[in-house]
């Protein structure tokens, strides 16, 4: 393979990998706001006294602003997630070879890695990495910019 060829599948794996960041990225969002959830049930109700006290009213104000603020956030990445997902597949119906959808629709959509999907389809692993770059090649992309064309 020569440099052009590797840097224009690079280019596209890039591409097609954004659905897959952003679900990872999600994942790690829907955990903080776990911990948040935590924080928020740990928070103890205002002790009333005479005694000046630390802020727990503030604290709780605190995690509710960060629990919405990454609430919004993550229904941001979720939308953008959808649209990458729809793009991604539909350059992927786009492919004559039902092997190379497969295995393309199983690394950047199901998330599985080049093992899962050799087993899945009865390939060597080293196989299916070949199918992986031939598929990404055979793709419906335009040359200039990495996107898909418009159709």
């Amino acid at each position: 393979m020569d440099d052009k060829t590797r840097r224009e599948l690079e280019r596209r794996k890039q591409y097609l990998k954004r659905y897959k960041r952003n679900c990872t990225l999600v994942d790690r969002l829907e955990k903080r706001l776990v911990e948040l959830d935590e924080r928020l049930y740990a928070v103890r109700s205002v002790v009333i006294s005479d005694m000046p006290r630390g802020g727990a009213a503030r604290e709780l104000s605190d995690i509710i602003s960060d629990k919405t603020e990454l609430e919004e956030r993550i229904n941001r990445l979720v939308t953008n997630g959808r649209k990458y997902r729809a793009e991604i597949l539909e350059l992927i119906d786009k492919l004559d070879n039902s092997n190379y959808a497969e295995v393309l629709e199983a690394f950047f959509i199901d998330c599985k890695d080049f093992g899962q999907i050799a087993g899945g389809m009865g390939y060597t692993e080293r196989y299916v990495i070949k199918l992986y770059s031939l598929a990404i090649l055979a793709l419906p992309f335009e040359d200039a910019n990495g996107s898909p064309k418009e159709h």
